[in-house]
């Protein structure tokens, strides 16, 4: 069963303690008794009060009554809490940055997997998932049920439920999504594949019953339901079944959503600008934990190229209100800066454990006549001075990444084998992996070369310019191991390169699930002689690895598919077909002030629902912001601000 838990378009509800501090260096000439003055107080308020409690018990509803009901089911739901501030204001526009304008505005088909996918996919899920907790709260279907066996969910979907164009989303939109889904027009394998194994049945106008078809699936029932909680697709949109090339048609259509935030098409720039606009009298606010979340009228995303540095010369140009880095040199910086040492702009600073996948690697592209041979791919494990590039490049601020894999942990299973580790730079045990290989001679400029003349040189494809300085150390130290590295810059286009393994070797990484879908990225079934493009982005072919992960696909529990995971990472630590660089346990974030946060903060995995303005708890206060740049005509000040958050999350 090929990749059995999809990943999530659904909520994730934040969790953590904040602790904040202010480094209080700068008089304040600004008001004292306006809108910056008063949010500071509530802000200073609300860090005082205890964390929530993030708790949510499911509630079980024996003698709920839904007609339709084939069976006798115990109805279960829960209750949410809104987390947001009190301070909270609805309103507002915030600018954004991306790297390159969407391909296209679909979500699915061809050339679909861009950067903004999930923006123009805002679609609910019958549930969303709470991640500390591991359970789930009510989304489009407000009581689930499993069936006798458990190997199905039946959901009684939330009636108030409309699309952005006012159309109320019924059980039909639900089948629709997954008729569409397997359908070969959709010209989207991987979700034609996956989708196959399940049946959805329309049981009433507001009642579906989704089933796992494979008889030997047996899971978890928080596995089972996330698994089975899909969204629905507008079928009114589409007016029927998917037509051959229908993709063609709807390139730059973008579907109405059930979700917070839908394209506002008046707004966006061809090229330029990527605007989404909050959906008017949005039916999920009804719930408590979606009281204080999207608050944001307007989200703009604005097209820029040129890499951090570009990025953060326009922040500090005020023509973008956030920026996210997590560059040590970038993160100093900031505090030279004049709109921070002028209180303009606050900073945040917050720990989160990262999880799920491959987050900063080097893969190899195994097509090439190099990276071909195992043994020159192990050498670059002692050629590639990972460690150095942290310690020099980075101050010893990031942590040293030894998997493909990090904090995928579902149901209480963990899937990582821990105890992964890669080597430490040996440009002499890289030289003998090499000789091995048969690198035996050493050239006139110090490069390694074989009896055929060929050199142990590569190129080295990498999307961003602000990596140039750390992937540079990575160069003149593969030196010592008789290796050479060219870098090209190359700041769109890079990723789809990757999948059509049109590239030698690449810095890059790429997101999974809580729980890992190996069969992508790692099965023959996505090598180049079957599929021209796809996420098995090394070309990888190996049938001991296409076994596991069949094996892993037919497991019938969380317990033995976590097993074969970890047979699986310790194949690909042998095979070396990536590097794993590094990951960031903290994400820091500098706003102009009127972007507002809660005192209490972010979650502990991420800051997902800290900074990212779909799904945050985040607001734009407008009379800050005219306050603002008043103090900036007038030459006023602020009292920097530099909010640093909860360390309980610290990786040591």
């Amino acid at each position: 069963m090929k990749n059995k838990l999809k990943n999530r378009s659904a909520l994730l509800l934040i969790l953590g303690v904040v602790f904040v501090f202010s480094c209080n260096n700068g008089a304040n000439t600004g008001s004292g008794t306006g809108a910056v003055a008063k949010a500071e107080a509530v802000m200073q308020e609300e860090m005082r009060l205890p964390p929530p409690d993030f708790r949510y018990p499911y509630i079980e509803v024996k003698d709920m009554v839904v007609p339709g009901m084939p069976e006798q089911v115990t109805w279960i739901t829960a209750e949410g809490k809104n987390l947001g501030s009190k301070d909270a204001k609805v309103g507002g526009v915030i600018r954004r940055n991306t790297s390159e304008f969407p391909v296209t505005y679909r979500y699915v088909g061809p050339e679909a997997n861009g950067s903004m996918r999930g923006a123009f996919w805002q679609h609910a899920g019958c549930v969303s998932y709470v991640r500390e907790t591991q359970t789930f709260l009510p989304y489009a279907a407000t009581h689930w049920a499993y069936d006798a066996d458990m190997r199905g969910v039946y959901f009684k979907l939330n009636e108030n439920v409309r699309w952005s164009d006012g159309v109320p989303c019924k059980a039909s939109d639900y089948l629709y999504y997954w008729e569409q889904m397997i359908n070969p027009n959709l010209n989207d394998p991987w979700y034609n594949n996956y989708y196959s194994q399940f049946k959805l049945e329309v049981l009433g106008d507001y009642l579906i019953y989704v089933r796992i078809t494979d008889p030997n699936y047996q899971v978890s029932a928080e596995a089972l339901l996330d698994s089975c909680a899909w969204p629905a697709r507008p079928e009114h949109f589409y007016g029927g079944p998917l037509k051959e090339n229908w993709y063609e048609e709807y390139n730059w259509k973008a579907e109405p959503t059930t979700g917070p935030y839908v394209f506002d098409e008046e707004n966006t720039v061809q090229g330029e600008i990527v605007a989404f606009k909050r959906v008017e009298n949005w039916w999920a606010r009804e719930y408590p934990q979606y009281e204080g979340l999207c608050n944001i009228e307007r989200i703009e995303y604005r097209v820029i190229t040129g890499g951090a540095d570009m990025i953060e010369n326009y922040f500090y140009d005020q023509q973008l209100d956030t920026f996210t880095v997590a560059i040590p040199d970038t993160i100093r910086r900031s505090e030279t800066k004049e709109p921070v040492q002028k209180g303009y702009i606050d900073r945040y600073y917050l720990n989160i454990i990262p999880l799920e996948g491959l987050s900063s690697h080097i893969f190899f592209n195994l097509g090439d006549p190099l990276f071909s041979d195992k043994r020159v791919r192990q050498a670059m494990y002692y050629a590639i001075d990972v460690q150095g590039m942290i310690d020099q490049a980075l101050y010893g601020e990031y942590s040293r990444y030894h998997n493909i894999g990090l904090g995928q942990e579902f149901a209480g299973v963990n899937f990582n084998d821990n105890t992964i580790r890669k080597p430490d730079f040996n440009p002499d045990k890289a030289k003998e992996l090499l000789a091995e290989a048969g690198y035996t001679t050493l050239g006139s400029d110090g490069i390694l070369r074989n009896a055929s003349g060929a050199r142990v040189s590569f190129e080295l494809m990498y999307a961003s310019r602000n990596h140039t300085d750390r992937l540079t150390i990575l160069v003149e130290q593969a030196k010592k191991a008789g290796v050479e590295i060219n870098l090209r810059l190359m700041e769109s286009g890079a990723f789809q390169l990757m999948r059509k393994k049109q590239y030698q070797a690449q810095f890059s990484g790429f997101s999974t699930g809580v729980i890992p879908s190996p069969w992508q990225m790692w099965h023959s079934d996505n090598h180049s002689r079957n599929v021209a493009e796809s996420n098995n982005v090394t070309d990888f072919d190996n049938p001991e690895m296409d076994k596991l992960i069949e094996a892993f696909e037919a497991a019938g529990t969380l317990q033995e598919q976590a097993e074969i995971n970890k047979q699986i990472e310790r194949l690909v630590h042998e095979e070396a077909p990536v590097i794993p660089l590094y990951y960031v346990g903290y994400t820091f974030v500098a706003a102009w002030k009127w972007v507002r946060f809660p005192a209490w903060g972010a979650e502990d995995k991420e800051a997902y629902y800290f900074n990212d303005p779909f799904w945050s708890y985040m607001w734009v206060d407008e009379d800050i912001r005219t306050e603002v740049l008043d103090a900036m005509s007038k030459g006023e000040t602020f009292t920097p601000r530099y909010y640093r958050l909860t360390e309980r999350y610290k990786q040591n």
